[in-house]
């Protein structure tokens, strides 16, 4: 079941289907630029593997997020593969030589430098993969955040607290008192009262 559909969820969805978007269109400026013949022709392959990862990105959002984040992660490999294929052109040029442009003659057999045409689609196909793989991005941490564990709220106290202790009565003479000169000493009580002896008892039969 798709969950409903809100802002993040847009965002979400938005930006993995845009960087698909912008990464078939990245693999289509070589061949436009250069034409079918160019020899940076063949990078719309892995440029579109990685569409199509981007594209599995945003159907898989409602899956758990390590798959999407595999996926992406796929993506962005047939990507950086397609750029190493593009860049590995000059490189190679510079390393071994290369020939004059066309139509001047090219006696050696080497292959000739990079026309206009291929060095623009180089540097358009390369802008564009790099903002494919940050728009990706941008919709893989708007997928993590909205797993986010909620902020910690502390509990609130329900029972109302228990009201203050009285403070206990103070004794009206202190110890502390006591042990100072010229203290006041407590009233000594009277001693008790001697009651009167009682006189023996009678026997009740007399001596004869």
């Amino acid at each position: 079941m798709v969950p409903a559909v809100g802002q993040p969820e847009r965002r979400l969805v938005w930006s993995f289907w845009l960087a698909a978007a912008i990464t078939l269109v990245g693999g289509f400026l070589p061949i436009v630029f250069g034409g079918t013949s160019s020899r940076l022709a063949l990078v719309i392959v892995p440029f579109a593997v990685g569409a199509i990862g981007f594209g599995a990105c945003a159907l898989l959002r409602t899956e758990s997020r390590a798959v999407v984040a595999i996926v992406y992660f796929v993506a962005g490999l047939a990507i950086i593969y397609g750029l190493m294929s593009m860049f590995a052109v000059p490189l190679r040029l510079a390393a071994l030589g290369s020939c004059p442009v066309a139509p001047q003659p090219c006696p050696s057999g080497l292959p000739r430098v990079l026309s206009d045409g291929e060095n623009n689609g180089l540097g358009s196909a390369t802008a564009f993969a790099i903002v494919a793989i940050f728009v990706g991005f941008f919709g893989l941490v708007t997928l993590y955040r909205r797993y986010a564990p909620p902020p910690f709220v502390p509990p609130v106290r329900k029972i109302p607290p228990m009201p203050p202790a009285p403070p206990a009565p103070e004794p009206s003479v202190r110890p502390d008192d006591l042990a100072q000169p010229g203290a006041q000493e407590p009233e000594e009580l009277p001693p008790p009262e001697e009651l009167p002896e009682l006189p023996a008892p009678e026997s009740s039969t007399s001596t004869t």
